[in-house]
This record gives C-alpha cells, structure tokens and sequence, in this order.
C-alpha cells in the first residue's frame, strides 16, 4: 500500500514527504531534477526499489524539492544550502534523528552539503554522479557536459514540456511506450518549464567544493562510466577530497539512471550499509493474491458485527488451504490474502478451493498469479513478480482465477491435469511488457472447456 502525502514545513514553504515502512535505519532519498513522490510511486520498478530498501530494516523517506512536485513554489534562485536545510527539516518532521542520505546528481550534492552542514545527522551519504561542480571552473575542468545540458533545456520550453521529450532525449535506450508514458505524466506533475528550467541552471550553478571537507559521515560515490557526459575523473577528484569517501563504478544497463535503480546499484548499497550482497535472497515463487469483491457493500449490508464473523471465516477457511498445499501465508490486504507456494500446481488447487471456500461464506472472490522470482524477507514479498500477481488480480472477474503464462507454461507435464481458457493479451499498470493472460477453467480437470482453452 503507497502510504499518503504528508508536509513539512521551513520558512513558510511546504515540502512535501513520504515514509516507507519501519525499521532501526531511516534511508532518505533525494531526487535528481524534478520530482513528484506520487507519480515516482506509480512505476512498479521504483517500488521494488523501495521494498529492497525497506528489506535493510529501514524506514523510507521521500520528498520533493521545494518548487518541484507537490512541495510549495517558491520565486526566485534556491541554493543547495537551502535545499540541504529542507532536507534536515523533511528528517525533523518524520521524527529522524540521523538518517542515511542517498541522491541522484543534484540530488547527491544536496546529500553531501546536509552532511556538511548538520554534523551527526548523517549515517551514511550514498551519492550517485554527485558533481562537485556544474560547471567547468579553474580546479575542476569537468563539469556537465554541454551538450547534455543542451539537450535538457531543449526539452524544457513551453512547448515541450511534458510530452516526454527530455527521457527520450537523454535515455533512448530506456524509451519504450511505457516509460515514455510514465515520463511524459512525471515531467507535467513535477514542475512547470519555467521551474524545470530554473533547477537546470541552478544544477550548472553548483559549486559544494568547500563543503566536502566538513563531511564526516562516511560517503559511497557510485558511477556508471558508460553513463555520457560525467567524466570519471570528477568522481575520483570528489572521493579524494572527501574525509571518508570511496568510489565504486557500476556498469548498467540500458535505462533511466537518474530514476530506475539497478540491482547491481541496490547491492553496492546494501553492501556499503549492511556489509551483504544479497540480491534481495531471491527465489523463484508463485505469488496469488485474492480479493473480495464489493466488500464495502458486503459490509454495508451485514453490518460490523456480523460482517467482522464473515471476515473472520474467510481467513480461516483460506489459511486452512494455504496449509494444506504447502504454502505460505505472506500477508493480508484487508480484503483479501497474499499467499506464495513453491510449486504452480499448489498455487492452483488452492485458488481454486479458494474460491469454493468463499462461495460458501456468501462472497465472491477474484484470484490473480504469477510464478518469478520474488524477494522474502520477514514475511514480506518483494519484487517486480509480485506486483504482476497483484495486477492480475485486479484484473479478474468475480469468481475467477487470472494466471499468467508462467504459470501455465510451469504446470505442463504435472500429473495434475488443469485446463485453461485464453484471457488474451493485457498490460499491467506500472509493470513492463504485454502479458499473455490465462482464465483456469471450470474445475482442475477442465471438465467444461470454451473452443479458446487449452489443456496441460
């Protein structure tokens, strides 16, 4: 569940922030560029992300610049001191007294100078292509490239702005329909042009180099050096001037730096913090979640008292099943349950008496899944199969059972003999690709078969 908005407040501006889970380590994020902690949350990739971090026994924070997103605009120039200053004032108002600070370029600078500026708030500073300066000065040759910058500002103008243009310009290798479309959305939630264009120039402004003395907390710099235009240089030249900095260069694949975090960047991370490189432990799971249809009227119709009974029935009743095919209950959604069994064929059989299970308690429940590789942690599932499962489900119709073509492809030559009827091609809000998706059939040998079905 995406936890609401909530604000801060500094100097009569609002900032707006949002807190992931609970745990002994606070991980605040600061955000390259723009930024709307709404519609970051709406890409599936970014959630996981978020999950990994979470899975580091931490609690996650989120927030927009001020002038950016859903914090409050501001005239004129705003520094990084400033920017530094608002992030200490997110930590004050969520309660943190010390924090891990990870940022994307300026995002990473503004990381750099709060640890500067307020000794002991700071664990930890992760900075990815943190620059100590935007610009080419005497000392420090390198800067942003021009050409890059040329190309953000070109997609900035009134007439651009928006329509998808900058993340098609700077990550074509990441421009496939569906992060264009999220992108375009981002850009217009984000800030208007004239703001954008203002955080452009105040990124070419950039000059922290007299902060990186004072930085005591120790500081992981990451660099992609396929990225284009930051030289590898400037990383090395701001790890060697910081107290306790060391640099560590991650190779990635094709896609958004600023915004899609990598596994191998999310490992260097959790190396850095906790001294693992898990991978998140992953296993390859099948994933069902379920979920009552119109509960809100089932309630309204029973009543609390009794409406809490039936509740209370439909629990037992598929705890009982999850134990009786060897799954494992991972956790409730209130008006549903999300359970994960090793084998496909388990999955199944329990989604179907599931469904029979909750047919007689009087309700009606819809059952989507998913076989991939899954994150467990703590009882928690994390990982980009796990949101596919629960996009399924939000698919099926009542009383059904919507699988994907894992799961259907994974239970061909089981002595089990399941049917399945073709539910075609869909996409998964937030989720890459188009899926191929399955209705199981009418019982587990698929007695009753439409002409679409198949048989494995």
């Amino acid at each position: 569940m995406i936890p609401p908005t909530r604000f801060a407040s500094r100097d009569g501006v609002d900032l707006a922030y949002k807190t992931f889970g609970s745990g002994t380590r606070d991980i605040l994020l600061a955000f390259a560029f723009v930024s709307n902690v709404d519609v970051f949350c709406e890409l599936a990739e970014h959630l996981e992300f978020i999950e990994r971090l979470e899975a580091l026994d931490a609690r996650v924070i989120l927030f927009d610049k001020r002038g950016t997103g859903l914090s409050g605009r501001v005239g004129g120039e705003t520094s990084v001191d400033v920017r530094a200053d608002d992030l200490v004032a997110v930590l004050d108002a969520v309660g943190s007294r010390r924090a891990v600070l990870i940022g994307w370029f300026d995002g990473g600078a503004t990381c750099l100078v709060a640890a500067a500026r307020h000794p002991g708030r700071a664990e930890a500073v992760i900075a990815f292509e943190a620059l100590a300066v935007g610009r080419p000065v005497e000392g420090f040759p390198w800067g942003v490239d021009a050409a890059w910058i040329t190309g953000l500002l070109e997609g900035i103008g009134p007439e651009r702005w928006g329509s998808g243009d900058v993340g098609r310009r700077l990550w074509p290798a990441a421009a496939d329909d569906r992060l264009v479309a999220w992108w375009r959305r981002y850009e217009s939630m984000s800030a208007t042009p004239t703001a954008a264009r203002g955080v452009v120039e105040e990124m070419a402004r950039l000059d922290i180099r007299d902060a990186l003395e004072r930085v005591e907390a120790p500081v992981l710099v990451l660099h992609d050096p396929s990225l284009g235009g930051i030289d590898e240089a400037a990383m090395r030249w701001l790890v060697d001037r910081l107290p306790d900095g060391r640099l560590r260069l991650v190779r990635r694949a094709g896609g958004m730096p600023a915004l899609l975090p990598s596994e191998d960047l999310v490992d260097e991370m959790e190396e850095f913090l906790v001294g693992t490189r898990s991978g998140g432990r992953r296993e390859v799971l099948t994933t069902v979640f379920t979920d009552i249809v119109d509960s809100t009227a089932g309630l309204a119709r029973m009543g609390d008292e009794q409406w809490r009974n039936v509740l209370a029935g439909h629990d037992r009743a598929l705890r009982a099943s999850i134990a009786r095919y060897g799954g494992r209950e991972a956790n409730t959604t209130g008006d549903g349950v999300v359970a994960t069994f090793a084998l496909p064929s388990s999955a199944l059989q329990y989604a179907a008496e599931a469904t029979t299970a909750a047919a007689g308690l009087g309700l009606t429940i819809r059952v989507g899944m998913h076989a991939g590789e899954v994150i467990t942690r703590d009882g928690a599932l994390i990982g980009m199969a796990v949101h596919a499962a629960a996009r399924i489900c939000a698919l099926a119709a009542p009383g059904r059972v919507l699988v994907s073509e894992a799961v259907r492809l994974l239970v061909m030559g089981s002595p089990l003999e399941f049917a399945f009827e073709d539910a075609g091609e869909r996409t998964l809000k937030g989720v890459p690709g188009t899926w191929h998706l399955w209705w199981l059939g009418p019982g587990r040998a698929g007695a009753e078969r439409s002409d679409t079905s198949a048989r494995v």
